[in-house]
């Protein structure tokens, strides 16, 4: 299989900005926020809320990014055609903290996932930081999509001023037939 240089530089990660609009985001973060456990979701140093996808009425926008995702990387069809957007997470970290651990999507607990999404609701001069050093920034609306596995292990960066938000979400395989896992 040939590989295309321009596909390597990039290292199979691809961003889309303004995929939500400022008002979405600000409308998500405040529709999200108030279902937030003050105590008892703190993990890494953020809260989160798992998000039912059969009522997120934003479900179309992402499903555009992963068609654009197949589109850029059609090799990535080669693995399956049963996948899908399964999990999509509402997370927020208060100023200073931030997800410090290297660490990948894919692992024991999550063996079917493929490609890990984020939606940055709000921006920072921090982002997404992989183990190879290339960050992409936090910026309201923009969507990151890369693969799931150790080759794009990453960390949060943090921001000291004010606390940030984040939808993650994860296109995994699922058994034929369905749209879940």
């Amino acid at each position: 299989m040939a590989l295309r240089l321009d596909k390597m530089n990039d290292n199979f990660i691809l961003t889309i900005d303004n995929v939500f609009s400022k008002e979405i985001c600000k409308s998500l973060i405040k529709e999200y926020s108030k279902k937030l456990k003050k105590e008892d979701n703190k993990y890494r140093g953020y809260q989160y809320f798992d998000i039912d996808l059969k009522n997120f009425s934003h479900y179309d926008l992402l499903l555009n990014c992963i068609y654009k995702y197949k589109e850029k990387y059609p090799e990535v069809n080669l693995t399956s055609s049963f996948w899908n957007l399964t999990n999509l997470r509402y997370k927020m970290w208060k100023k200073g903290s931030f997800f410090k651990e290297y660490h990948s999507e894919h692992c024991f607990l999550n063996p079917y996932r493929i490609l890990a999404i984020q939606l940055y609701l709000t921006s920072h001069k921090c982002g997404t930081e992989f183990f190879n050093k290339k960050i992409i920034n936090s910026e309201i609306g923009r969507v990151c999509i890369f693969p799931a596995y150790f080759t794009h292990t990453h960390k949060g960066q943090p921001d000291l001023k004010k606390s940030r938000s984040i939808l993650t979400g994860y296109v995994e395989f699922v058994a034929p037939g369905t749209t879940e896992k």
